[in-house]
């Protein structure tokens, strides 16, 4: 086993509640591990069987370990800070918007407030993020984390610690259809995700080293083009694996619904009103989004 431990400063305001709470979606415990204040993953580390691992025992900072399979495997500290950055959020830059929000006197300005310092838990890997958002398509949260697990357990590996690693794109390679369908997904969705791990095996979908506006704007176009895969999902699928900020989800049933609240509107906002209210908030449509999820802890994604 080969291990590397950081420490990580964090900053004020920091939700480290949310961060737990992201991680602990599902009780069952397959791939993540939660304890009052730890959280213990299983991910690939360079193709390799690894366990990352949040300890916030601390209340201005947080441990960061990475235990990786095999006495060969090497870890890089500075990549490791950089996963751990990602994975909590710390690479978002919320200061612009929470200034930009605060100085309007709207219902939205009080939300922020008093949500002050909130960022958006992100998956270990794009191909996490977009596999989850492709599972949560138009069903419950419950639903969704139900087929995460029974997906988790049929296709990830596992690590010394008990837990699983997560699936990868290609540890899905020569999987039929029926064995995705046989852990709950519907045959749409498994012909999506089968396409997305096929794309990215082929080399023909490349996930952007940076998350300029360009790059985003590429990759959009080559994920829309994919059957399965829509506007909600690529939104979805950025804000979790990428950190961007600016996708609208306006498509999202919890977002209009508590944005309906928020406003207190008399009828239900439908997605086209949704979508012109959070225009006004470009480019930070997603970190929106997120605030008006953060409303009802419920929704849960």
């Amino acid at each position: 086993m080969t291990t590397a431990t950081l420490i990580r400063p964090l900053p004020s305001h920091f939700h480290r509640q949310d961060f737990l709470a992201f991680h602990r979606r599902d009780k069952d415990s397959v791939a993540e591990r939660c304890m009052e204040n730890v959280i213990e993953k299983g991910i690939f580390w360079h193709s390799i069987p690894a366990l990352i691992r949040f300890d916030f025992c601390e209340t201005e900072s947080v441990a960061v370990t990475l235990d990786c399979v095999g006495e060969d495997a090497s870890i890089d500290a500075d990549e490791v800070s950089i996963l751990a950055d990602h994975m909590l959020g710390l690479d978002q830059n919320i200061d612009e918007f929470e200034a930009v929000c605060m100085a309007k006197n709207t219902p939205f300005s009080t939300l922020v407030k008093q949500q002050k310092g909130l960022r958006i838990p992100q998956s270990a890997s794009p191909f996490e993020a977009f596999s989850w958002a492709i599972i949560g398509q138009q069903i419950s949260v419950n639903a969704a984390i139900s087929i995460r697990r029974r997906f988790i357990q049929a296709f990830g590996v596992a690590h010394p610690s008990g837990l699983l690693c997560y699936p990868t794109a290609e540890s899905l390679q020569n999987i039929p259809p029926e064995a995705l369908q046989a852990t709950g997904f519907s045959k749409t969705k498994a012909a999506s995700l089968l396409l997305l791990s096929e794309q990215i095996c082929q080399g023909k979908l490349v996930w952007p080293q940076r998350t300029d506006r360009h790059s985003i704007n590429a990759l959009t176009e080559q994920l829309l083009a994919l059957k399965g895969i829509g506007p909600w999902t690529v939104s979805y699928g950025l804000l979790r694996g990428f950190s961007w900020l600016d996708g609208s989800l306006h498509g999202d049933v919890a977002v209009r619904r508590n944005l309906s609240a928020l406003l207190k509107s008399p009828a239900p906002l439908d997605a086209k009103a949704t979508e012109q209210w959070l225009a006004d908030y470009s480019p930070w449509r997603a970190l929106v989004g997120a605030h008006l999820w953060s409303m009802d802890l419920a929704s849960g994604y």
